[in-house]
């Protein structure tokens, strides 16, 4: 069995909504949430969280230290190094890639992108709201990517070498697996998206994960609630980890 190891992409100096993995849902944070989700995975052994090094980050590492989160620090601005630092000292064959602002991040389909791997390098999603989403990888091919990544964009969004180098990695998109009502943005990256977010966990939250059909079924329930962050532009970087 191949060892599978989730590294969660997390920091407090988020630029639209600093502090926003500590912000609290239902009785937990963010980062609690990410983690419980992502842990739910029928092919991830661990879940780390990849923090940057500075004083402005610690209180990070002390809050995931004291709910028994393992955690990994490195670079802020060279992102694919830290995960590099984490492959290295995790040693697993595969990699998938979270953030740490997708409290809805779908552990079903992450699991249906594991097991696509099989036949190629690099695996997103497609059709997924945007905020549950990952990337699959082989660690071994972002060792590549670091070696070869040569722009700002590369070495800050981690994966662009694997999926804009065909000549070099096969990619693939794996279909999501859940038929949506409507077109949701479920990230937390603006005050508005925080607001759409509590909003789904005060309803819905019982003490466990919520299934992404009950929180589909609901926002196809409540649309003025889906609407609530209509007005938050995505930034381009950020897209492909996030669906």
């Amino acid at each position: 069995m191949k060892r599978v190891l989730c590294i969660v992409q997390a920091r407090l100096t988020s630029s639209r909504l600093p502090d926003k993995v500590i912000m609290p849902l239902a009785g937990k944070t963010i980062a609690e949430h990410v983690f419980e989700r992502l842990s739910l995975s029928r092919h991830i052994d661990q879940v780390v969280f990849a923090i940057p090094t500075g004083e402005r980050n610690d209180e990070l590492e002390q809050f995931l230290e004291e709910r028994g989160i393992p955690s990994f620090r490195g670079s802020e601005d060279n992102v694919q190094e830290r995960f590099i630092g984490c492959i290295r000292e995790y040693r697993p064959e595969i990699v998938v890639r979270a953030t740490s602002d997708n409290p809805f991040v779908d552990w079903e389909q992450a699991d249906r992108q594991i097991e696509g791997l099989k036949d190629c390098d690099y695996v997103s999603s497609e059709g997924a709201p945007l905020g549950t989403g990952v990337e699959v990888f082989y660690a071994e091919g972002l060792e590549e990517a670091y070696r070869l990544a040569e722009s700002d964009r590369e070495r800050e969004h981690v994966t662009p070498y694997l999926y804009t180098h065909p000549e070099r990695f096969r990619v693939k998109r794996v279909p999501y697996h859940l038929t949506l009502n409507g077109s949701y943005r479920l990230t937390v990256d603006t005050d508005h998206d925080y607001a759409l977010a509590q909003r789904i966990y005060e309803a819905l939250y019982d003490g466990k994960p919520i299934a992404n059909e009950r929180i589909y079924a609901w926002l196809a329930e409540h649309p003025e609630v889906s609407h609530l962050n209509d007005d938050v532009e995505q930034k381009e970087g950020d897209l492909i980890a996030k669906r």
